[in-house]
Formats: C-alpha cells, sequence, structure tokens
C-alpha cells in the first residue's frame, strides 16, 4: 500500500506542476509554437530526472555505503548545481516573471502530505524516527504556515524579509532532514547504533521518489520565491 501512496502522489504532484506551468505558459505573449516547446523541455526534463532516479535505483549503485556516498553524488549533487545554474541565469526569465508570486508559496503545502508519508514510513520500519515529525523533522511545519504567509502576500501584509527568511528556514529545513537520513545511513554511530537505521529499501524505487523529486521540488519552489524576491 504505502509504494503505491508514493507512485500516486508524485503523480498528482507532477499533474499539478504541469498544469500550472501550462497556464503561466498562456498567460505570456509568446507564440503558440513557442508555448508548446517550452511544455514539452519541461515536461521532458520532469521525466528525464524520473527516469535518471529508475535507472540508478536499479544498477543498486546508491546501496553502495562505501566512501564517499552515493546517494549525496548521484542525487543531491547533480540537483544542487542545477539550482544554482537557474537561480543565477533566471534573473531575466520572463516564464519566472509571469508566474504568480504566491504559487510557488502556496505549493510549499505539499510538504504536510510528504511529512505523513515519511511518517508512515517509519512505521513500516524504513526509516528512524529521527526522521519524522515524531522525531527531529519540524518540515510539517513549513506545510503548514505556507497558506499563511502566502495569504499576508495577497493582502499585502508581510514584508518581504519576512518572506526571503521563511524560504530560507524552509530550505534549512529540508537540507536538515536530508542530514537525519544521509547520517543515519552512512554514519549511524551519529544516532547511536553500529548499523545502518535506514532500511535500503528507502533508496529504491518508488521510496526514492521522496529524496529524489519531492524534498529537491521543495527546495525548488524556495528557489522560485527567492528569485521572485531578487527582481
Amino acid at each position: 500500500m504505502l509504494p503505491i501512496i508514493y507512485i500516486v502522489f508524485t503523480g498528482f504532484v507532477i499533474l499539478i506542476i504541469l498544469l500550472a506551468y501550462r497556464k503561466i505558459l498562456h498567460k505570456m505573449a509568446i507564440p503558440a509554437r513557442e508555448r508548446s516547446k517550452k511544455f514539452m523541455i519541461a515536461t521532458g526534463f520532469v521525466f528525464g530526472w524520473l527516469a535518471y532516479l529508475f535507472i540508478i535505483s536499479l544498477t543498486g549503485t546508491l546501496k553502495d555505503l562505501n566512501l564517499p556516498p552515493k546517494f549525496p553524488l548521484l542525487i543531491f549533487l547533480p540537483l544542487l548545481i542545477g539550482f544554482l545554474i537557474f537561480y543565477r541565469s533566471s534573473k531575466n526569465s520572463s516564464v519566472i516573471k509571469a508566474t504568480p508570486k504566491t504559487w510557488p508559496v502556496y505549493f510549499q503545502s505539499f510538504r504536510i502530505v510528504v511529512e505523513l508519508i515519511l511518517l508512515y514510513t517509519f512505521y513500516a520500519g524504513v526509516i528512524p524516527e529521527s526522521a519524522t515529525f515524531e522525531g527531529w523533522n519540524f518540515d510539517v511545519l513549513m506545510g503548514v504556515s505556507a497558506p499563511f504567509v502566502a495569504y499576508l502576500f495577497v493582502r499585502q501584509k508581510g514584508s518581504k524579509g519576512l518572506l526571503y527568511l521563511w524560504n530560507v528556514i524552509g530550505i534549512g529545513m529540508v537540507l536538515f532532514v536530508g542530514y537525519i537520513i544521509a547520517s543515519s545511513m552512512y554514519f549511524p554511530q551519529t544516532w547511536g547504533s553500529e548499523v545502518p537505521l535506514v532500511n535500503m529499501t528507502f533508496i529504491e524505487m518508488p521510496y526514492l521518489l521522496l529524496a529524489g523529486f519531492l524534498a529537491p521540488l521543495a527546495i525548488f519552489m524556495h528557489v522560485v520565491s527567492l528569485i521572485h524576491l531578487r527582481n
């Protein structure tokens, strides 16, 4: 049942993203052919990354716990480089300018569901309790606060400084959860254990969708919001 939840929820999130992107493109004063091209590129990137996750999961490379750590190098590092390039090159992006500033903030409410899925993943014995909101993971607060933060800016009662801080904290929350899971996997001694506290199932599909797609997506939305503030 849990694997099905991962697949269905990820599919729902992808559908929402692509529909939102399509609506943004239709707001832009560009030819239909260019809109179609941009949409196909974005769709290709999303499914290309999912295919990469699927293939690398099949190889079993991520299950090698010897140093250097394969999971951060093969999953997080490419995404980090991509996010940095995107942030530096998108200052004058017409797509970013056409995106309503509150959308990336409202979208972060999806993290409530992500945290519930993480909790049930712990109940299934796949990850440690410390990676859930019953432990040291407070990321659910970002999901709960997202609609209220966005509403403040719709009503023009929030400052840019507040939104900037909220975004930075949100990125930090995701990275901290990543640290909990990575250290529980590669350095379990940090948590008083001699054996990995993360079941290797977590780095197989469809569980890999959480760390390899949903968590990076949360960071990406924060980056989009920060670009709005910069502009």
